[in-house]
């Protein structure tokens, strides 16, 4: 568990936070049937284009077998209605750890709400291969 918390200190103080960075957390359901598991979530991400982010998410597991996992997603900007909302369909993989580590793509939908001073986001995610559905939801600064 400290090795888990240690490494997402460490992601996070290693990458110098502007304009074009976003960053947040929130929390993440896991409706898989081995592992139905509610998670804290941190994300962390970049505007790469005009058209694509990148960002990854790092969650780790209250009382479930499974105890953290990674996701890194390209989100593609889709449709934008005036300055408030964005839909935005996403791609990734995803690497879940249990008795063993799980990786996967994921393919998912991103919802996010613009204000003044934050941003709240949606996110269902399907991993394919482990027949897994998350929801993430959260705020990004």
């Amino acid at each position: 568990m400290k090795w888990n918390i240690t490494l997402i200190i460490v992601i996070f103080s290693a990458i110098h936070v502007h304009a074009q960075w976003f960053y947040g957390g929130g929390m993440k359901y896991n409706a898989n049937n081995e592992f139905k598991a509610i998670a804290i979530n941190a994300k962390i991400g970049k505007d790469i284009s005009e058209k694509f982010d990148l960002d990854l998410d790092a969650a780790y597991y209250i009382a479930s077998s499974a105890t953290w996992a990674f996701d890194v997603n390209l989100h593609y900007r889709f449709i934008k209605i005036g300055d408030v909302v964005a839909l935005n369909p996403l791609a990734g993989v995803n690497f879940t750890k249990s008795s063993h580590i799980y990786n996967s793509i994921l393919l998912g939908l991103s919802l996010k709400v613009y204000d003044d001073k934050y941003t709240y986001y949606l996110e269902p995610k399907w991993i394919l291969n482990e027949d897994q559905v998350s929801i993430s939801v959260g705020i990004l600064f």
